[in-house]
């Protein structure tokens, strides 16, 4: 356990395309007190990659980085103190980091960020789930606060967030509208949701047409001109929720800047709320519990009560092609990293 390891990681030096993703040697040093050393065995792949990568993620700025949010890994050793009973040689366990690091063969984290991944559960499934139904939960619990029969509207229903809030949604029986393009709408079917061509239907005349008052939810990752229309769509005492930004190219981070000011101005607005879901600072504020959120949906997904879906997997040493086929979007489902 206290011997440096070897291995090779992924790792950005100058911001670009994919092909500015290149391995590295690196060296992983002993854990060091509450940290647990594993071997990575997967890690997912997401916009937010993308976006670092590319110089236009907020929440990445400095060089040289490795990215990656979302991790499964096996046990190699520990300096934890008191142990948790999972807490073995050998056991997997999965993380939704607070910082990017994900695509690499080893590292050392924090113990109260790791959740035990149940016998049963497929590893990939387990790195499809942590930041997107982690995102989804809060939006769900923490921002919007979803009762089962509210109406709520979900942007982007077939991406990954859009996905997860779907299943949970259906879950908790939500009533739901969710737009998409048209090639995704049969995506849709699966669930007990209304599907919207957001290209070729007017999506507020189609809500309205059943909820003249509007809804009670619009989960937006949209942005831009779009959220006026979205806190328009709430009925009294609605919330819009933002969790992302589409912003122009080369101009990204402005417009993620301007999109997280405008719902703070949205708010101002009496008889309705707006919020912002930031997922990493949640989870830094408070690593115990989305450390139980975690450990909560491993369990809907053994019981398959959700189905993280997995598109493509490539080796680690392929993150650039992982990169490309994301950003072609000719994979419909989680993408993965692995290292076995």
């Amino acid at each position: 356990m206290s011997e440096p390891i070897k291995h090779r990681r992924i790792v950005v030096r100058r911001f670009g395309d994919a092909g500015v993703l290149r391995q590295a040697d690196a060296v992983t040093s002993a854990p060091g007190r509450g940290q647990v050393r594993i071997r990575v065995l997967a890690a997912a792949v997401g916009y937010t990659d993308v976006m670092a990568r590319k110089g236009e993620y907020i929440f990445q700025r400095g060089l040289p980085f490795t990215p990656g949010y979302e991790v499964v890994g096996e046990v190699v050793g520990h300096h934890a103190e008191p142990v948790p009973p999972w807490l073995v040689p050998g056991a997997r366990v999965a993380a939704c980091l607070t910082r990017m690091g994900g695509y690499t063969e080893y590292a050392n984290l924090p113990v109260r960020l790791l959740a035990p991944v149940p016998d049963g559960l497929d590893t990939l499934a387990a790195a499809a789930l942590p930041l997107d139904y982690l995102t989804a939960l809060s939006l769900l619990d923490r921002h919007s606060r979803a009762r089962p029969g509210d109406t709520v509207l979900i942007h982007g229903a077939t991406g990954g967030v859009g996905d997860a809030l779907c299943q949970l949604g259906a879950h908790r029986g939500l009533v739901m509208y969710g737009t998409a393009s048209e090639r995704s709408l049969h995506r849709l079917r699966d669930y007990d949701i209304v599907p919207i061509d957001y290209r070729r239907q007017d999506v507020a005349q189609v809500v309205r047409a059943k909820h003249p008052e509007g809804v009670r939810i619009v989960y937006d990752h949209l942005g831009g001109a779009s959220m006026r229309a979205n806190h328009r769509l709430l009925a009294p005492g609605g919330v819009l929720v933002s969790y992302a930004f589409m912003g122009r190219p080369g101009h990204v981070l402005a417009d993620t800047v301007r999109g997280a000011l405008r719902n703070r101005m949205l708010n101002l607005l009496p008889g309705k709320r707006t919020a912002l879901c930031t997922l990493p600072r949640e989870i830094a504020a408070d690593p115990s519990q989305h450390q139980a959120l975690l450990t909560h949906l491993f369990e809907l997904a053994l019981g398959r009560h959700i189905r993280p879906r997995i598109g493509s997997c490539f080796p680690l040493s392929e993150a650039s092609e992982a990169h490309r086929a994301l950003e072609r979007r000719d994979v419909h489902g989680k993408i993965i990293l692995t290292t076995f």
